[in-house]
């Protein structure tokens, strides 16, 4: 699969863990840990797909940290918002 083609599966992959984080949103629909179990799927399948269109492989790995460390280690331009607290 070209990267181009995995990037754009990951996408839509990660897009159906939003749709479910939608769907889970109130409290008594789902717990919070369900909820949270999309949320990290949706941002793993992100990164991994930013990674793909880097042309990089990518670990099988559920470490965002990790994930996002590739990246820099790339040269990739990644920042996290800064709280505003």
């Amino acid at each position: 699969m070209s990267d181009l083609k995995e990037a754009a599966h990951l996408l839509r992959m990660a897009r159906k863990d939003v749709q479910a984080m939608r769907a889970l949103a109130s409290p008594e629909t789902a717990d919070i840990e369900t909820f949270g179990f999309h949320a990290q799927q949706a941002v793993e399948k992100a990164l991994k797909a930013w990674l793909a269109l880097q042309g990089l492989l990518y670990p099988r790995i559920h470490d965002l940290d990790r994930l996002l460390d590739i990246l820099r280690e790339r040269g990739v331009g990644v920042s996290l918002p800064t709280s505003t607290r």
